[in-house]
């Protein structure tokens, strides 16, 4: 039986020039049964497409914020560090997946650009933009396998039908979340306050995000690796 290739989308530090990736992503992948391969961060639609083919998924990793003009806003104060050749990167890797119907997983910021290059829009930062009915801690400062509040799951969802579960706990890293959701995406969980959580679009053979991060939770949490196991097979 083969075993899937992912392309995973790299980190780029800027202050030493050094394309990097947190471990738990690739020791995930592995986990599942699949093999993890690190993607060019400088790299045209040529290279890239070469790399695709060789991949059978992909996943779309956590990371700076992304260029609010990518989604038609101007940059507010709250807006933290941005890549514009990592987005640029991921947008050709985003229509190349798209095209070739490969399957995709987003994480953390990989639910951001999804939404973005499907029409979407971002809150820039949540506490300054985001007002729901509950304050929630969306950028928890417990360890990365602290439960920080649980998101609703619709059951009509791809997500239900990896896990079968109306509630889940999860982590949460991050700053900015989904304002308007892209017209192609559909919602698969929200937190309590309202935030969309996860999402995925139904006309595609495995196409996936959440905004948590179950990487660092696949060893303690049936959920997790159960999100992996699911998306390597999809591969």
């Amino acid at each position: 039986m083969k075993i899937p290739v992912i392309g995973v989308t790299p980190h780029f530090e800027t202050d030493n020039n050094k394309i990097c990736i947190a471990s738990m992503y690739m020791e995930a992948i592995l986990d599942a049964g699949g093999v993890p391969l690190l993607l060019p961060l400088k790299a045209g639609k040529e290279a890239l497409a070469a790399a695709a083919k060789v991949c059978d998924g992909f996943l779309f990793t956590g990371g700076p914020d992304i260029d609010p003009f990518r989604f038609g806003e101007e940059t507010i104060p709250e807006c933290e560090v941005v890549n514009p050749e990592r987005d640029e990167m991921e947008e050709i890797l985003f229509e190349l997946a798209l095209s070739e119907k490969k399957p995709v997983l987003g994480i953390c910021r990989g639910i951001q650009v999804l939404n973005v290059f499907l029409g979407g829009t971002l809150y820039q930062d949540i506490p300054a933009q985001f007002h729901g009915s509950l304050s929630l801690c969306h950028s928890q400062k417990s360890g990365r396998t602290v439960l920080s509040h649980s998101v609703e799951v619709d059951k009509d969802s791809l997500l239900y039908e990896i896990l079968k579960k109306d509630t889940l706990m999860v982590n949460s890293f991050h700053h900015q979340g989904i304002k308007d959701l892209a017209p192609l995406l559909k919602t698969a969980a929200t937190s309590k306050d309202g935030l969309i959580e996860a999402v995925y679009l139904k006309e595609h053979p495995f196409f996936l995000a959440v905004q948590w991060h179950p990487e660092h939770l696949f060893r303690v949490n049936e959920g997790a690796k159960k999100l992996f196991d699911a998306f390597i097979k999809a591969c």
